[in-house]
């Protein structure tokens, strides 16, 4: 998982050796990478935003075959971690920070076959989360971004294989609409927004452990 703002990049938890979750953390600044305190419990598989001067992670798995239930909130300024309340437990889903808000997109809760189409928008001041209409289809291995005041969510893998399409949510409107689908098809990927640009980086064109060099970019608005 990982998630940036204002010059610097947080890598946190992922697999290690045996496909088994880590803790630890990480933040890249000035040209360094400098560990961080370490998560309360491991997560691999999840997603990560930044709102209000926290990194939150959410959704994925703390051991094999067990999803998590909980979600983590790290002070920035105070180096500490936090419980709180998870999303609907599940992995390989899109997490992005939109409006004050943490959003969990889509993800699977085991293999190929139980991609959900579930979204949910998390409050830091209520500590509430709370259910956002669902994405037009079901995907896991999926990624989401914010830009131009919209949620963006592409890519992700299926029994039929790789997503190309992109969708996205307006808040204003409480709809998704779909834009032109990703030139690559393909799961696993990185997806960021900026400057009214959203960019679609690697991610396996085939379902499974597949790679590519995919770097394509839509532009959505100024």
């Amino acid at each position: 998982m990982a998630a940036g703002v204002a010059g610097r990049l947080y890598v946190i938890g992922g697999y290690g050796p045996g496909s088994v979750a880590r803790s630890t953390a990480f933040v890249f600044r000035l040209g360094r990478w400098t560990p961080l305190p370490p998560m309360p419990a491991p997560r691999a598989a999840g997603g990560a935003a930044i709102v209000g001067g926290k990194l939150y992670v959410v959704g994925g798995v703390e051991a094999p075959g067990r999803l998590a239930g909980e979600a983590f909130a790290f002070d920035l300024e105070t180096a500490r971690w936090t419980l709180i309340r998870g999303p609907r437990p599940r992995e390989h889903l899109g997490a992005a920070a939109l409006g004050g808000r943490v959003y969990a997109v889509a993800g699977r809760t085991s293999g190929l076959d139980t991609n959900l189409d579930v979204v949910e928008a998390f409050d830091p001041r209520s500590g509430r989360w709370r259910a956002v209409p669902p994405l037009p289809g079901k995907r896991g291995g999926t990624a989401a971004a914010a830009v131009a005041g919209r949620l963006i969510s592409a890519g992700g893998e299926e029994p039929g294989g790789t997503i190309a399409t992109v969708f996205a949510y307006s808040p204003a409107t409480r709809r998704w609409t779909q834009l032109p689908r990703m030139r690559t098809s393909r799961h696993g990927l990185g997806l960021v927004g900026w400057r009214g640009r959203v960019f679609a980086l690697g991610g396996g064109p085939q379902p499974g452990l597949t790679v590519s060099g995919a770097n394509e970019v839509l532009r959505l608005g100024p």
